[in-house]
């Protein structure tokens, strides 16, 4: 008979996650094509905040390079239509765990666009000036074009997906896999597996550009915390009351 539950609640979950992946396509792609007519700006705009100068290495890679920055450039802009197409499908499930949904999901796209704008404005010229720095004499730097769209792309979705460590918290903790108490206890881990994770997302190797990343996350994870005893007070509170 659980078997049967399981199964029943596994296809449910199945059925909601293509009808919100089919439809996030659907906004993403319309977005992407209509970033496909700034693509070309977009890439001049990335250079001239980097101060680098580009190059192509085959007739067809800025093209090329163009349709990849219009996918992502509609995969960003459609994160706030797939974030509440995500709620609406699974609001009778995560209601009754997270209090004030709405805020929750505005709250996810907010951190989720923080990550991506700090990655954009502080880390990119950042990392990139550090890795250009080390051309001199015989050795001059001919950056790909293709290679520098997919580079940045990546940077500013790894960040934006990084600055998501509050909800993910908070999320386990209504789910009753971590606690706050768990949390404070293994710190020092989490201090760990931030600073781990930074050296692997960030560009360059050195303590400066890492600390971009892992100082905020490892504030994300206070954060995180809070957020957690917050809501585990107001569990008690409200199991007092009763």
């Amino acid at each position: 008979m659980r078997l049967k539950l399981d199964r029943e609640k596994l296809f449910w979950v199945i059925e909601r996650l293509q009808r919100v992946l089919y439809r996030s396509l659907i906004v993403a792609a319309v977005l992407s094509a209509g970033s496909f007519l700034f693509s070309r700006k977009a890439i001049l705009i990335l250079t001239r905040h980097v101060h680098l100068k580009l190059y192509y290495f085959n007739l067809s890679e800025v093209f090329f390079a163009s349709v990849e920055i219009a996918l992502y450039m509609g995969i960003l802009l459609s994160v706030p239509v797939i974030a509440f197409l995500i709620w609406r499908e699974f609001r009778e499930v995560l209601a009754p765990k997270l209090l004030h949904g709405p805020l929750f999901v505005v709250s996810a796209i907010f951190l989720f666009y923080l990550g991506s704008v700090f990655c954009y404005l502080i880390v990119l010229p950042s990392g990139i000036g550090f890795l250009v720095s080390y051309q001199g004499g015989a050795i001059k730097a001919m950056i790909s074009t293709e290679r520098f769209v997919h580079f940045c792309v990546a940077m500013v979705f790894a960040f934006g997906g990084a600055f998501e460590l509050p909800i993910l918290l908070l999320i386990l903790g209504k789910l009753g896999v971590v606690t706050c108490k768990m949390l404070t206890r293994t710190r020092r881990y989490a201090v760990l597996v931030i600073v781990i994770a930074a050296s692997v997302i960030t560009p360059t190797p050195d303590i400066y550009n890492m600390s971009l990343l892992a100082v905020p996350l490892y504030v994300l994870y206070e954060i995180g915390i809070l957020l957690l005893r917050i809501g585990e007070r107001g569990l008690t509170a409200q199991g007092k009351s009763v």
